[in-house]
Formats: C-alpha cells, structure tokens, sequence
C-alpha cells in the first residue's frame, strides 16, 4: 500500500469512529456512516485480491451492511 493509501484508510477510520458521536447528533452519525460503509467495501474487493479465501471477507460485509443500514435509516428519519 502506498502512502496515500494508509491516509485514505485512517481518514475513514477516524470518520468510522464519529459515528459513535452520530448515535446522539442524527446529522452527524449519516455523514459519519458513510466511512464505515466505504472502509468496509474496499476491504470486502481487497480479501479476494490477496488471494484470502470467501469466509475472510464475511465479517467486513457484515459490518458494511450494519453501516449502510444506518446511514439508510438516519438518512430517512431527517
């Protein structure tokens, strides 16, 4: 991974971690959702491309589906 690769990656991190900010501001945890979602789209591409097995990728598309679910459901409450 190049350098900019590791600042995109910690960039949704930090946004992942607002998130938790967002469960008392609804704004801010819609916006916030965002990053898990993209953070765990690219790791379920990633696993397959690194030669990991199908199981590998699972706990990320679990994680990105709770995410999507709510960013859907905090965009829709506003």
């Amino acid at each position: 991974m190049t350098a900019t690769h590791h600042r995109l990656l910690g960039a949704l991190e930090v946004t992942a971690a607002t998130l938790l900010a967002g469960l008392w501001f609804t704004a801010l945890g819609a916006a916030a959702s965002t990053g898990p979602v993209l953070l765990m789209a690219g790791a379920v591409v990633v696993h397959p491309c690194s030669g990991d097995p199908a199981a590998r990728c699972l706990p990320a598309a679990v994680v990105g589906a709770l995410a999507a679910t709510h960013l859907v459901l905090s965009a829709g409450g506003q």
